[in-house]
């Protein structure tokens, strides 16, 4: 019986440590390692993730800028420990899509950010060099939206303090407004999936997975600015994903 342990590096993007554990219980016959009870790694990965939010996308066309893409690319980490079949572990992932325009005099500009992380639960099974998992996956997910309009031109120190003087007596021209909204939500979402992985060299492999994410923000469950919009639409989350990542680790 032999315990070995590797630690990952933080992420940039999302910072965390995975901390993975496998047991093999007979030789494999291409394997790189021996049969072990324990083992330990982890790495980083990204996914491209289906996103359909046509209640976003009215919005933003309404503000003279384009919709949301059909996919996004996020960018995170992840890892599990693995007991005979049993596989536990961790991961977290998020990214942020930008639109921006010139509409109706003003700069006019929308970052969404998105992120999800949880626990993960699965079945593996090792075969030469390859291991494969199917399993799922719990947690929470996060949505802001941050929304801002400004003169087109940029602000202007005169400008800045013009409608705030006790000799202004004008109306607020709209091209001169600047604004800004953000817009959040949090919800809990389930996540089942399949993943192949591919030792390389010892220590390094590659992972190549699917999954398909169910969850979404309810009715009147968005905050504007930490508030409450009691009639916000639901928002559904659900979508497929692939995603490729690097596991460091045995």
């Amino acid at each position: 019986m032999s315990i070995r342990i590797l630690h990952c590096l933080p992420v940039v993007l999302i910072i965390g440590a995975s901390l993975t554990g496998e047991v093999r219980g007979q030789e494999i016959e291409r394997g790189f390692f021996p049969p072990q009870q324990v083992g330990a790694g982890g790495g980083p990965y990204l996914a491209v993730v289906q996103l359909s939010m046509p209640e976003f996308d009215s919005r933003l066309t309404g503000m003279g800028l384009e919709g949301l893409p059909e996919w996004v690319t996020l960018y995170g980490a992840g890892g599990h420990f693995q007991i005979g079949s049993l596989m536990i572990g961790g991961f977290s992932l998020g990214g942020t899509v930008e639109r921006s325009g010139v509409a109706g005099g003003a700069m006019r500009e929308a970052w969404v950010d998105i992120c999800h992380g949880g626990l993960t639960v699965g079945y593996v099974k090792a075969v030469s060099n390859l291991k494969l998992a199917l399993g799922g996956s719990i947690g929470v997910g996060t949505l802001v939206a941050r929304l801002s309009r400004s003169p087109q031109t940029g602000p202007l120190w005169d400008g800045i303090w013009t409608y705030y003087g006790t000799g202004f007596t004008g109306t607020v021209d709209a091209g001169n407004l600047d604004i800004s909204t953000e817009l959040s939500g949090s919800y809990f979402f389930f996540e089942p999936f399949v993943s192949i992985r591919y030792w390389l060299i010892p220590m390094v492999a590659v992972d190549l997975g699917a999954f398909y994410k169910i969850g979404g923000i309810g009715s009147g469950k968005l905050e504007v600015n930490g508030e409450k919009i009691p009639d916000s639409p639901k928002l559904d989350l659900s979508g497929m994903g692939i995603k490729v990542g690097v596991f460091l680790g045995f």
